[in-house]
């Protein structure tokens, strides 16, 4: 793979960024509006900048024959957002929002420019996502050295300049990009065959996870951890683990891993503080997640443990559960659209679209997932494992914070319904300029 290939077709370029910015654009749109100080402070250049990705998705010309999705999944997606917008529309007791009706918009033009999108576009996307997301890496970093209220041990985000905003910003947004500079790098190296380029992504991995604890986002750790796991039991064979102890033992091996630690050593030795803000983070992140644990499960606490208020938001969720499976009316029909915030999508589908609708969106993650476990056994191409590996980090999030309704949930799921499971996403491609089947006639 060269970088000529990749700036040989414009197109593939322009849809590779809006894409890149539709699924991970926020850690821009905070640098650029509340770090620099460009654009009002508000919604509408969050809305600005969004319309300017998809208008970067806009095809030559459009026409009925596109490229063929995972249907199943589309019929998924197509079915959980036909609930939502029926329940915006008829059962709605918290109003009709015009950012309600423009994130529908959005979703549903991010989906039908997503068909026009070719399939072998992947490599261009990897490299484009890879890229963004580790200058969102290094403007975070940028941001956190121009803030005086910020030091080491506090959460890292980008504050927000708007005087309504939550206090010290969004540390699990700044996590998730950390998280797609991960997974992006790590499916590229294989892609690459220079040795330059493979050491710039490694140290990118180590630079990312480093950028992820700065956040100490336990989702995001969570996730990351139920991703290694399942490369881990998926994809690692006895021959290979074998093959990996014998590499480790071979001499050459043992020389680098001396150095590391001579190194490591002297940095620990010559920079004592550089070992205590590990012990810091160490402390404050086996804190974070004791306090979780304690909350969640009700369990007597110290005075050292603190109470989790955001696990004790779920334990009330997991009450009003227990409440809600004896209201017919409730696990029927639901309170309506919005009405009740849970923390935990499922629970607040089941709250506010009864059971029907947190079947199909249980259902809808349940495939997702059954996908992105194959696509990761098989190992077909660096798209497919990106893409799979990135909603092995949602089943973290589904139980630990946001709503069903947040385009943070819904522009993933639909770049998943677009790219998961599909059986002709070739490993051998090299060029742009290659043809994939897939392609269907879109309904005039």
């Amino acid at each position: 793979m060269n970088f000529g290939n990749l700036i040989g077709n414009i197109n593939y370029l322009r849809y590779a960024v809006g894409i890149s910015m539709m699924i991970n654009g926020f850690p821009i749109i905070f640098f650029v509006r509340d770090t620099l100080g460009i654009g009002p402070a508000s919604s509408v250049f969050t809305g600005a900048f969004f319309g300017l990705a998809l208008l970067l998705m806009m095809p030559p010309k459009l026409k009925l024959v596109a490229f063929k999705p995972n249907i199943l999944l589309f019929q998924f997606t197509a079915l959980f957002f036909g609930i939502l917008l029926y329940y915006f529309f008829f059962i709605n007791n918290s109003g009709k929002a015009v950012a309600d009706i423009v994130n529908f918009a959005y979703t549903f033009a991010f989906f039908f420019l997503l068909l026009y999108v070719p399939n072998d576009i992947q490599k261009t996307l990897l490299v484009v996502l890879f890229l963004m997301s580790f200058v969102n890496n290094l403007t975070l970093i940028y941001s956190l050295i121009t803030n005086p209220s910020w030091t080491l041990g506090m959460r890292a985000a980008v504050t927000f300049a708007n005087e309504d905003a939550q206090q010290g910003g969004n540390p699990h947004l700044a996590a998730r990009n950390a998280l797609v500079c991960l997974l992006s790098g790590y499916a590229l190296i294989r892609e690459f065959k220079n040795m330059w380029i493979k050491t710039f992504l490694m140290v990118s991995l180590v630079f990312s996870l480093c950028v992820m604890i700065l956040t100490q986002s336990k989702s995001c750790l969570l996730g990351t951890g139920i991703i290694i796991a399942t490369h881990a039991v998926f994809r690692l064979r006895p021959a290979s683990i074998a093959s990996g102890v014998r590499q480790l033992f071979t001499l050459r091996s043992l020389v680098v891993l001396i150095a590391l630690l001579g190194f490591f050593r002297y940095l620990i030795h010559r920079y004592n503080n550089i070992y205590g803000i590990i012990i810091n983070y160490w402390d404050v992140l086996a804190g974070r997640f004791e306090d979780v644990i304690f909350t969640a499960f009700q369990l007597e606490t110290s005075e050292d443990v603190a109470e989790d208020a955001s696990a004790m938001g779920r334990v009330a969720s997991f009450d009003f559960l227990k409440e809600a499976i004896y209201d017919p009316e409730v696990l029927i029909v639901g309170n309506g659209y919005k009405y009740e915030f849970m923390d935990v999508p499922p629970i607040e589908m089941l709250a506010n679209h009864g059971i029907v609708g947190c079947l199909v969106f249980c259902l809808l993650n349940f495939f997702f997932l059954m996908f992105s476990i194959r696509d990761i056994r098989q190992n077909k191409s660096s798209l497919a494992i990106f893409t799979a590996s990135f909603f092995m980090y949602f089943p973290a999030l589904l139980i630990s914070s946001g709503r069903p309704y947040d385009i943070t949930y819904w522009f993933p799921y639909v770049f998943f319904a677009r790219f998961l499971g599909l059986p002709y996403l070739s490993k051998n491609l090299s060029s742009p300029n290659q043809s994939l089947s897939g392609r269907t006639t879109l309904a005039s």
